[in-house]
């Protein structure tokens, strides 16, 4: 059974780009969504008794006309607020990585705790072993440290970068060594801004090739500001991006 509770940070959400481009409305249902998906299985997908609702019956658990529904979600899909699996069904990626992270407390907490404190316990039963200074005192965490037990910022993942590439996945292995050379905060950045810097691109760029993951991480191309120009400008943009 789900907490009856779960984490929700303000000034993460206000400060959230993708939602503010997104209208009160297609917030609020937002909202209710993740209200759902809190009681799903798996957690932080929205789904209703294993399946994935429709329009309409999404209208039905948040009371609003199923036309309503699909516009909203279409402001939400645009601006990539949430992420779909490969059979469509919609999910949070916060609120999935949330729940990867205590199950793998909750696996730590069985083995009595961090597993490189116990390895090291482990190793100080050799003999001779290695001699160590006196501990210090440690000092308490301030309130921004263990805020980011807990922020979107920490554990960014390649594979969850990979999963939801939004174009052809095309030199996985390039794309890995970029994401790796990135700080955590701009790994955190470039999850966050693919799937809706896709659609721009995309849009901007009709008829180009698909750009290289590992372009878009080593450009940080999240970054990109898009004035929909001509088809001819952003082509060669993009070859001239692309070393071509």
């Amino acid at each position: 059974m789900a907490d009856p509770w779960f984490k929700f940070y303000p000034t993460d959400w206000r400060s959230d780009p993708a939602l503010r481009m997104c209208s009160l409305a297609a917030r609020g249902l937002w909202v209710e969504m993740l209200c759902v998906m809190h009681e799903a299985h798996p957690y932080g997908h929205l789904l209703v008794n294993g399946h994935s609702p429709t329009d309409a019956q999404i209208g039905v658990l948040v009371g609003a006309p199923p036309s309503q529904i699909t516009a909203m979600l279409g402001e939400l899909d645009m601006a990539g607020v949430f992420s779909r699996t490969r059979s469509g069904v919609i999910y949070s990626r916060k609120m999935t990585r949330m729940i990867k992270k205590a199950a793998t407390a909750r696996n730590n907490g069985r083995k009595g705790g961090n597993p490189k404190l116990r390895k090291e316990t482990e190793k100080s039963t050799l003999d001779n072993p290695p001699h160590k200074a006196q501990d210090k005192p440690q000092k308490p965490e301030a309130r921004s440290q263990i805020r980011n037990k807990d922020h979107p910022l920490d554990d960014p993942t390649f594979p969850e970068f990979w999963e939801i590439w939004p174009l052809r996945k095309q030199g996985k292995k390039k794309a890995e060594q970029a994401f790796r050379r990135l700080s955590q905060q701009n790994k955190r950045a470039a999850i966050d801004g693919v799937v809706g810097w896709g659609r721009q691109w995309r849009a901007s760029n009709p008829g180009a090739n698909d750009i290289h993951p590992s372009s878009y991480l080593n450009g940080e191309r999240w970054k990109d500001e898009f004035s929909g120009g001509s088809e001819d400008s952003n082509v060669a943009r993009f070859r001239k991006l692309a070393g071509k």
